[in-house]
């Protein structure tokens, strides 16, 4: 009777410890969609009061590989001055295609043999007969004053000569003399919006979720820390650099299974890998957590949405920097970090967490696809409503002083001239009454 009496309590506490970890699911809680900033969309054709005739959109024989390099040539302030697309785009299937992308860009040039793009009004047209596989490459020429606003980060550069006030480089990010120069990320990828919210899910179904997503953000961070390093090797089980996160319906689920589902509001932003360097004769760094290299410092690691980082080195004299970055969408690998003493989320998952933990996992998994949703609008970069997958990466680089945009020259008044001008005009004025009163 005793040894009934024990496995009788060792049951129940079995079952209170399983109920705990694993919630009754009565609910579907859809996770964030992904974002498109595709600009001739149906529903967006309509809202502006278009005919659906008149939205034309992408067609293709078959799923797309869309891989982009978003090149961000600098000025001396830090203001976008040019501003160009490296696309490449691999079809399958044999068919007609006609691909539109949003642009606008301001023309096309050819990385291959076929013909590029029509830019006709700023969109971005490729048409043509693929006859089962088809490699499309043009190096499109964007308007950097737009892209200005529309990319997922800005930057600011300036020099400080020992004693004096910050001031943007000189043409060519040259600096006159010893001082400090400094290049300013922010992460611009912020923006309010309303999010699912579950009160509770199992921990078996977001843990594999969890571990998956930390792998991705692992391996990514791995692989920008190789392409920034001075030997290139691979890194196992990496996607190729910027290939797009996952989101919910492609490499996230696209619902799950919670106690009860609602929505909240909050925000979305997307972290940022980011490598960032600036080189130069007599360069040395200063800024906090950069490392020197060749002949300057860098910077490697996730920026988060909303957050800034500076890059700080001390110039001994007259010199002309360059600026070598790269920044990809990414998942933080820090907030992905399973609760100790778990050293990954299957592990967490054993432990039979509390409804609380189970819930800041959920919030975990909502925040990622969240993250996923918004880096939609920046891979693919021109919004082509394509099907399949690719990758965007952006490069960050000082212009040289030829591609520059020309300021005109400030108009001034001067006094002296203007004086002149006014009696002259006093003058015909009079001589003109003269004349009348004679007539």
């Amino acid at each position: 009777m005793r040894v009934t009496a024990g496995l009788l309590v060792a049951a129940v506490l079995l079952v209170q410890t399983v109920a705990a970890a694993a919630p009754a699911a009565a609910a579907t809680m859809p996770l964030p969609p992904p974002l498109t900033s595709d600009a001739q969309g149906v529903e967006l054709c309509s809202a502006v009061g278009s005919r659906p005739d008149r939205c034309l959109q992408s067609f293709v024989p078959g799923p797309v590989r869309n891989d982009e390099v978003v090149l961000v040539r600098l000025d001396g302030s830090g203001r976008p001055a040019v501003v160009e697309l490296e696309q490449r785009l691999r079809l399958t299937g044999e068919g007609d295609y006609a691909i539109r992308e949003r642009g606008p860009a301001r023309q096309a040039r050819t990385l291959g043999e076929l013909d590029p793009p029509v830019t006709k009004f700023g969109a971005v047209v490729w048409q043509g007969f693929s006859p089962g596989e088809r490699e499309l490459a043009a190096l499109l020429t964007l308007d950097a004053g737009l892209e200005a606003v529309r990319l997922p980060f800005a930057v600011t550069a300036s020099f400080t000569p020992a004693g004096g006030q910050p001031q943007p480089l000189g043409p060519g990010a040259s600096v006159p003399g010893p001082g400090t120069v400094r290049v300013v990320v922010d992460n611009r990828t912020v923006q309010p919006t309303e999010l699912p919210a579950g009160t509770d899910a199992t921990a078996t179904s977001l843990a594999p979720v969890l571990d998956a997503l930390r792998l991705r953000a692992v391996t990514d961070r791995a692989r920008l820390e190789v392409a920034a390093g001075p030997v290139r090797k691979d890194v196992p089980g990496a996607q190729p650099l910027g290939t797009r996160l996952p989101a919910a319906g492609a490499g996230l689920p696209a619902r799950v299974e919670v106690a009860t589902a609602g929505r909240t509001q909050g925000e979305q932003s997307v972290p940022l890998n980011l490598a960032l360097s600036l080189t130069g004769e007599g360069v040395t760094p200063t800024s906090p957590g950069a490392t020197a290299v060749a002949g300057g410092a860098q910077l490697v690691g996730t920026l988060p949405g909303g957050q800034q980082v500076e890059l700080a080195v001390a110039v001994a004299g007259p010199a002309r920097l360059a600026l070598s970055g790269t920044a990809v969408p990414a998942l933080d690998p820090r907030s992905l970090t399973p609760p100790a003493p778990a050293t990954s989320w299957a592990q967490w998952a054993r432990s039979a967490p509390d409804a609380s933990a189970r819930r800041a996992a959920l919030d975990l998994l909502v925040a990622s696809a969240a993250a996923g949703a918004r880096a939609a609008s920046y891979s693919p970069y021109l919004g082509a409503d394509l099907p399949g997958t690719g990758s965007t990466v952006f490069r960050l680089s000082f212009a040289e002083p030829a591609a520059l945009p020309e300021v005109a020259e400030r108009l001034t008044l001067r006094p002296g001239p203007l004086a002149v001008t006014g009696v002259a005009v006093l003058l015909l004025f009079a001589h003109g009454a003269l004349l009348w009163r004679r007539s």
